[in-house]
């Protein structure tokens, strides 16, 4: 059943999070100016800057789709929304199931950490013959991989690359440094982080925190995650329930990519009537220098419901920090990508409104 919004409390309340979540994505000026927007038609309309026929169909329940502008060209953000008719709890219930709800069709692999990491979590993981190949070759400034020198190094002095086992020892050094890294990110947090040195030397943690200030929303609309992003493990989030994982993606247009991501669930104390979904990436293999997706879930009012409100909306923004995307011509591997995962975006959230709405369905039809 398609039903109207409000732009009353809840409205208000829709608008503040659009905003937390595409702030800074859409452009430095008016990241800066932090204007005010009064009803959200107001704010889609002249803060993301939706057409009336995008407006419409998200009124309608479709899902919309847009690529965002950034202020820094390295950058590439997505932003989706969704109206879906079922209780926020419900929702939230199931994406702390995180065994179940990080699978997705393009994950070929996903295993959560332990706490503490152990060797059997990654179990699966596997460097292929073209990986090897690459990591052989390996050098500072002139690989394929997104590693510190020190690893390159110690893979080039280590490895008998000629042996018959080189695939399965380079297969158990990448295991026993991913735990490494984990453990060490929950002690330390981004001071963790990895220092890339395959073009350049980049502070994988700089790059997080320069993309975070180009959203400077996330301190401001929903202070308390913002915090978090950054100061963590020292900062807490009380009742936020928090996942390491790994997992092998299917990027659009892009070649398989290994990450880390360190995922929460929460619902922050400024907006109770709202819970985010975060996905921090801190480590990808290839093309990311960082990367940060928020799934946020709103209480939706509906015309004629009863009062306990069963209807949400979701918006979901990605943004991704590359080493470096073409752009223009034959090599336009920027457009290619942003369409890619633009589609990406669009398809996760009608799938996640078609399986929650079908879950709901079932439990209460009995």
């Amino acid at each position: 059943m398609n039903r109207a919004m409000s732009l009353g409390p809840a409205g208000r309340l829709v608008r503040s999070v659009i905003l937390f979540a595409t702030s800074g994505t859409l452009f430095a000026s008016a990241a800066r100016a932090q204007p005010s927007w009064r009803t959200l038609d107001d704010f889609l309309t002249r803060g993301v800057r939706l057409s009336a026929s995008e407006t419409a169909a998200l009124g309608r329940g479709e899902t919309i789709a847009r690529k965002l502008p950034t202020g820094d060209d390295r950058d590439v953000a997505v932003f989706s929304a969704v109206q879906i008719d079922v209780p926020r709890a419900f929702l939230v219930e199931r994406q702390r199931d995180f065994a179940r709800s990080l699978r997705t069709p393009t994950r070929t692999q996903v295993q959560l950490f332990s706490d503490p990491a152990v060797e059997k979590d990654l179990q699966g993981l596997d460097v292929t013959a073209d990986d090897l190949k690459e990591l052989r070759s390996c050098r500072p400034n002139d690989c394929n991989f997104k590693l510190p020198a020190t690893d390159m190094e110690r893979l080039r002095t280590t490895i008998d690359w000629s042996a018959p086992d080189a695939r399965s020892r380079v297969t158990a050094y990448a295991a026993r440094r991913m735990i490494e890294y984990v453990t060490d990110y929950r002690r330390r947090g981004n001071a963790a982080m990895l220092v890339f040195d395959d073009r350049g030397t980049v502070h994988s943690s700089d790059a997080f925190a320069a993309m975070l200030r180009d959203s400077s929303y996330v301190f401001s609309a929903v202070p308390s995650l913002g915090r978090h992003l950054m100061a963590y493990p020292q900062d807490t989030l009380a009742g936020g329930v928090e996942a390491m994982f790994w997992s092998q993606d299917e990027m659009p247009h892009l070649r398989r990519v290994l990450r880390i991501t360190h995922a929460t669930v929460y619902s922050p104390p400024e907006l109770p009537q709202m819970t985010l979904v975060a996905a921090k990436q801190i480590y990808a293999n290839h093309y990311f220098e960082a990367g940060l997706e928020v799934l946020a879930a709103i209480d939706r009012a509906v015309a004629g419901a009863p009062s306990d409100n069963k209807a949400i909306t979701v918006v979901s923004v990605r943004r991704y920090r590359f080493d470096h995307l073409p752009s223009g011509g034959l090599l336009n591997i920027r457009g290619r990508v942003t369409n890619g995962l633009r589609e990406n975006a669009l398809a996760d959230l009608t799938r996640l409104k078609r399986e929650s709405e079908s879950a709901w369905a079932s439990t209460h039809s009995r």
